[in-house]
């Protein structure tokens, strides 16, 4: 398979890359920066080829020669701007063309190029909206209504619905994903992401030997990126999936805390502690509350994978893919 990776070089594109180029497949990157040296590096020694093709989601020529120049079987959208309120502010244009019109380019493209046998469109639980934090128990895809208040929950929302109308009138097969708070290898600050992951931060304290006050205790699906991959992988793969929208979440809630205590073994240098009261947490966990977990049960019944359900395995994974790849986060 040849996969076009849009937003290739950034977070969940990189994990994408590398799962694709780990089993022999091929793989474009698309993308508006180019590829960091250390993955760059990483993914050379891997089984797959790949290429960088340096474009702009928002400039449909652009997209256009993404297709033009290779022959692809598999489309990932992964191009985004995870916006806070300042950005939503100043630029809530941006935002819509990268997340929304940005997809429509694509999914235009690949109509008049032909030969895509799928399009994965990867969105997130920020599309529920306060929705996911409210009530008890999991949230599934056919109950929890979609009420987003964020302009990147908004944008997340509509990309899913596009997707289903332009599917249906350009006869092609679209599938979306809503994403769980992803962490691990390859998250990169490259500009587009106004909310780095607590554990990110954390790890990062760590690399440094600096001790980090953490605000509160946390609790959530908090989803492996490598699993994530390996998940979306599954469904582009898959031979006719019922349903055009799915989770892609940990089976198993753990908390930043816990990453913190894998950190501590691993660097002696590194401490943390939670803020008592009059301190300042240093660890921004993005909420005062922890989100209700997204179930992974319609992604298992029907293409019959199912995310793995050891946090601590992955804590291990990521710190063993620091100790190789920790230049990754140094500017």
């Amino acid at each position: 398979m040849r996969a076009l990776i849009v937003g290739g070089c950034g977070f969940v594109g990189l994990n994408i890359a590398e799962a694709l180029l780990r089993r022999g497949d091929d793989a474009v990157l698309f993308d508006a920066n180019p590829l960091h040296p250390v993955a760059e590096a990483a993914f050379q020694a891997l089984p797959g080829g790949f290429t960088v093709q340096l474009g702009d989601v928002r400039d449909p020529a652009s997209v256009a020669a993404a297709f033009a120049d290779h022959e692809i079987d598999a489309v990932f959208y992964g191009a985004a701007m995870t916006s806070g309120p300042e950005r939503e502010r100043e630029a809530p244009a941006q935002v819509l063309q990268v997340n929304l019109l940005g997809l429509v380019n694509v999914i235009k493209a690949a109509a008049a190029a032909g030969g895509v046998g799928r399009i994965i469109n990867i969105g997130s639980g920020s599309a529920y909206g306060r929705h996911r934090q409210e009530g008890k128990g999991v949230v599934l895809e056919e109950v929890t209504p979609s009420e987003p208040e964020s302009l990147y929950g908004i944008s997340k929302l509509a990309t899913e619905a596009v997707s289903r109308r332009l599917a249906g009138l350009l006869e092609l097969d679209i599938r979306s994903v809503r994403l769980a708070a992803v962490y691990g290898p390859w998250e990169i600050d490259s500009g587009a992401r106004d909310t780095l992951s607590p554990l990110m931060q954390a790890g990062l304290s760590a690399l440094r030997g600096e001790r980090v006050l953490l605000p509160r205790r946390d609790r959530q699906d908090w989803v492996y990126s490598r699993d994530v991959a390996t998940a979306l992988s599954a469904l582009a793969d898959a031979p006719a999936p019922s349903h055009d929208q799915y989770h892609i979440a940990s089976a198993t809630p753990c908390g930043v805390i816990d990453w913190c205590a894998v950190l501590a073994r691993h660097y002696p240098d590194f401490h943390y502690a939670l803020a008592k009261p009059g301190e300042a947490a240093t660890i921004n966990l993005h909420g005062d509350q922890d989100r209700r977990s997204l179930s992974g049960a319609r992604l298992t019944a029907d293409i019959g994978h199912t995310l793995p359900s050891d946090p601590e395995a992955a804590f291990v994974d990521f710190v063993e893919w620091m100790a190789q790849h920790g230049a990754f986060w140094k500017k």
